[in-house]
């Protein structure tokens, strides 16, 4: 029994080692996207044995919490060698990753000026899109770039319009 006891607390002891060099951080943030009476909530989140080697789930929720997009990447693959085992840095990455572009499908680029493979959609589908106007998130998915998605009051759901590169601003 004692060596039951024993072997027990050794387990929890180095479960508990295994979890100190964890990446595991959750940032929320609240906005209205889906249009619904309750806000949406965007929920960024790492995982990982260590912040140089976690992935990144980007998902949201709508006010009833049913996941309404999900998006998610190895970190340091899609955003670079940035991270560091700072938990605080990764705080902050997440807390501004929360943080989407929000506007309408309208400004979206029309089909004559995306690059090929910007988009999935077809011609006719993308255009339809646009024309009508939308709600429209673009949230980081790698260095300089957005995954812009829009809001499907029909589906109750959220689809994949384009990707975009984009520049930071100087100030």
């Amino acid at each position: 029994m004692i060596r039951l006891i024993a072997l027990c607390a050794l387990a929890l002891v180095s479960a508990c080692a295994q979890q100190q060099g964890r990446c595991d951080f959750t940032h929320t943030q609240q906005i209205a996207f889906s249009g619904g009476a309750a806000a949406d909530t965007i929920t960024a989140r790492s995982f990982g044995a260590s912040c140089k080697k976690a992935i990144g789930v980007y998902e949201i929720t709508d006010g009833e919490g049913h996941p309404i997009w999900a998006w998610a990447t190895p970190l340091p693959r899609a955003f670079g060698d940035v991270f560091t085992d700072e938990p605080e840095h990764m705080r902050q990455f997440l807390e501004q990753w929360a943080q989407p572009a929000l506007a309408t499908t309208q400004t979206a680029p029309e089909w004559a000026a995306l690059a090929p493979g910007q988009t999935t959609l077809d011609e006719l589908t993308y255009a339809d899109i646009r024309a009508r106007d939308l709600p429209m998130l673009c949230h980081f998915s790698g260095t300089a770039r957005q995954t812009c998605v829009f809001w499907e009051p029909a589906a109750g759901g959220a689809g994949h319009l384009f990707d975009r590169d984009v520049e930071e601003s100087v100030q």
